[in-house]
């Protein structure tokens, strides 16, 4: 199948029960009857409704549970250019592509053009932030990463092989066979991808991502065909979420302020407990609202103030707020001040136990968003706010 008639074909998923969200922020629950390149129509209440794909957040199965999945972190992973992240059992690479052998995807080949990084060993809560530091690297060379006691460091150079024993890194012409337990993981080199743009992104529920250019249900599984031009079918069990914003969301947790302000001259503060923190709370937990754990969310303590500059880029400012759960006995309230371009946004009171409160905010035309959290007692113990699942919408 080529790569146009796969983004063009008609996908029909009737009678199957789903939860879905819209970029607005609008929930939906129904079956889903059909699925095109450019349009979702869902049976709610006995009635048909056309969902435009430009306009439609993601689509759930309603067996799934809520928040997010994540591949353990004693998992190997291997990310693609396309969002895709794979969990290979086995993983070998030679001649310019790499060979996956899945326990639920099977055997896949893959052009080594279409990965961005491969990480072989445990990542803990000590190296994570180094990791994704590596990550965001913008490099012209492939990046051998190795662990030394609580640090990452790197060796840089050209990738040739890797089999089960060794990655073979050609530094200057000369070749350097290194041993694969040695190795944290490799960011290979920037390169462009032969790889189409996909049609959504498929979250299973083990923690792995699939780019697809098309979608099938096929009795209780889906068919689908990835951006690589990969046919697989996949367990409808398996499937956590299928998410069709690509690109059109911004999670602030993956964002860096433009700015930040911290209280300094309070006679508490120490910026060890005070700094913001992005998907945990100041124990190295995740963030806890309303009984549930979220890992994609911004944690803010009071008297800090942060900036993002949005460039007019975006519509809505969507969140769930609320009081960490994972607080002691402490009892906290504190004030919350948004801010898009100086103005006033929204403005509220937020105290422990408290259910948590879905912000919605129209951010259109603004240049800077700033957030504010305000202490409500001169001391400032346990004032801490989460803005969980925090997005900005284009």
């Amino acid at each position: 199948m080529t790569a146009s008639v796969a983004i063009t074909t008609l996908l029909v998923m009737t009678g199957l029960p789903i939860d879905a969200a819209t970029l607005d922020g609008e929930r939906l629950s129904g079956e889903l009857q059909s699925l095109s390149a450019t349009q979702a129509v869902l049976i709610i209440d006995g009635e048909p409704r056309e969902i435009a794909l430009s306009e439609l957040q993601e689509v759930r199965p309603s067996s799934a549970a809520r928040g997010d999945t994540a591949l353990p972190p004693s998992q190997p992973a291997l990310r693609l250019r396309d969002g895709s992240i794979l969990a290979p059992k086995i993983i070998t690479a030679a001649k310019q592509q790499f060979v996956l052998i899945n326990e639920n995807l099977g055997e896949i080949t893959i052009p080594a053009t279409a990965v961005q990084s491969l990480r072989l060993a445990l990542l803990d809560t000590k190296i994570t932030a180094a990791w994704d530091g590596f990550l965001q690297r913008d490099t012209n060379d492939d990046l051998v990463v190795i662990r030394k006691g609580d640090a990452l460091d790197h060796v840089a150079g050209v990738v040739s092989t890797i089999n089960e024993a060794s990655i073979s890194l050609l530094i200057d012409g000369r070749a350097i066979d290194l041993p694969r337990e040695r190795v944290f993981g490799v960011i290979y080199a920037n390169t462009k991808s032969a790889g189409i743009n996909p049609l959504c992104v498929i979250d299973l529920t083990d923690g792995q991502r699939i780019a697809a250019s098309s979608i099938h249900l096929n009795d209780d599984a889906l068919d689908i065909e990835t951006s690589q031009g990969h046919a697989l079918t996949i367990a409808g069990k398996d499937v956590h979420r299928i998410d069709f914003s690509l690109g059109k969301i911004e999670f602030l947790a993956a964002i860096e302020p433009s700015s930040i302000e911290y209280p300094v001259d309070h006679p508490l503060y120490l910026e060890e407990v005070w700094k913001y923190r992005r998907g945990q709370n100041s124990r190295g937990e995740p963030l806890l609202l309303d009984g549930r754990h979220y890992d994609n969310g911004i944690w803010i303590h009071s008297g800090t103030v942060l900036r993002y500059r949005l460039g007019r880029q975006y519509r809505r400012f969507q969140s769930l707020m609320g009081i960490d759960d994972d607080l002691g006995d402490c009892a906290p309230q504190v004030g919350v001040v948004i801010r898009g371009d100086g103005r006033v946004l929204h403005e509220d009171q937020v105290a422990r136990g408290d259910d948590a409160r879905e912000l919605d905010i129209d951010v259109s035309d603004i240049r800077e968003l700033e957030i504010e959290v305000i202490s409500t007692d001169p001391n400032g113990i346990c004032e801490h706010l989460d803005l969980v699942e925090a997005r900005l919408i284009k």
